[in-house]
């Protein structure tokens, strides 16, 4: 697993669909940890038990629904039951984001989001109750409304980083062994094996060319809002196929 936090020297780290981005909220701050489920009941005469959290490590994306209220936040991780107690080390970048969406309707209702973090988790149930652990949410990586976007119903992607803008629309998306440019008009894909990257403080560049195109793709921990969608995201982009230069959002996968 690439370490993001390591490649851009911020406390933490996100990518691909088509649309884009461009509003820019306040930075958001560090990411949390994973869910605890209590342990199946004791047989008889024995000892109740605990069950341990799932084995991760520290610097995984942690993928799952948060959910906002005016007093307090949980997170719910993708396939688990037991709902944590956020401690939320962002400066609230999630409520100030999505401000909007809770002034829409009635303030005191949940908002339930999406979202991709950097966090850890721990078993030691809160002083509230209901709750199975607790979510230390270092950085929120990605985010958008419950039911917007396939949520936990996505499969996690094996990307590296994914970008992508509106206006005119494009995607790209770098893995180990490609950089792959997608947008509506010709040439509609193209594939350039083996990308160049280059690491510098607060940014990541990949670089690939052929024969017949050459792409430029630069990540920047600078945050995003994709201006069509509302998506938030932890990463800007900047591209430029071939001389054309782009805009928009970006999201690392792993």
């Amino acid at each position: 697993m690439r370490d993001w936090r390591g490649m851009l020297l911020s406390p933490c780290a996100v990518l691909l669909t088509m649309t884009g981005c461009s509003k820019e909220p306040q930075p958001a701050a560090p990411p949390g940890p994973e869910a605890t489920l209590p342990g199946a009941p004791a047989t008889s005469g024995a000892a109740p038990t605990v069950a341990e959290p799932p084995t991760e490590s520290a610097l995984a994306i942690k993928r799952g629904i948060v959910t906002l209220l005016p007093g307090h936040s949980s997170f719910l991780p993708c396939g688990e039951q037991g709902e944590l107690l956020v401690i939320d080390q962002t400066d609230g970048v999630l409520a100030r984001t999505f401000a909007s969406e809770r002034a829409g309707g009635d303030g005191d209702q949940p908002l339930k989001l999406y979202i991709e973090a950097y966090g850890e988790r721990s078993a030691d149930r809160p002083p509230e109750g209901g709750f199975a652990g607790t979510f230390i949410l270092e950085e929120a990586l990605y985010a958008a409304p419950d039911g917007q976007t396939q949520g936990c119903d996505a499969p996690v992607q094996d990307y590296i980083v994914a970008a992508r803008g509106n206006e005119p629309f494009w995607a790209v998306e770098v893995t180990d062994a490609a950089l792959l440019w997608r947008q509506p008009e010709e040439p509609k894909e193209i594939s350039i094996a083996a990308p160049q990257t280059q690491n510098a403080e607060g940014e990541v560049s990949y670089t690939a060319a052929n024969e017949d195109h050459k792409i430029d793709l630069l990540i920047e921990a600078r945050p995003c809002i994709d201006d069509m969608s509302g998506e938030y995201f932890a990463y800007s982009a900047r591209a430029t196929l071939d001389g054309n230069h782009y805009s928009g959002c970006a999201r690392v996968g792993r």
